[in-house]
């Protein structure tokens, strides 16, 4: 697998300690103007591949990726690791289970 799971305990803490990562939500513009964990990039998967310059710089730190419910945040951790991505994180079961 070419990314790790964690969940929202674990992206707290990420939160509270961690300095320099990228905290990617691939939801569409509607959905992140709707709700958004704090500190959050929005670059819909639709849009990923064509915006891979916006988050280039981050290709060798960390990237925590979620989406809705953590299925598209999968597909958006496979298409960055194909472009060579090493240090992507999936934030399972997504932004509900964040807010909860």
């Amino acid at each position: 697998m070419s990314y790790t799971n964690i969940d929202k305990r674990e992206l707290n803490m990420l939160l509270k300690n961690e300095e320099d990562f990228l905290l990617l939500d691939i939801r569409t513009k509607e959905e992140f103007m709707e709700s958004k964990i704090d500190g959050a990039v929005n670059v819909p998967l639709s849009e990923l591949l064509f915006n891979m310059d916006e988050i280039e710089d981050y290709k060798d730190r960390k990237i925590v990726i979620y989406c809705r419910s953590g299925h598209r945040s999968i597909t958006a951790c496979n298409l960055l690791a194909m472009e060579g991505f090493n240090d992507l994180y999936n934030l399972e079961k997504g932004i509900i289970d964040y807010v909860i």
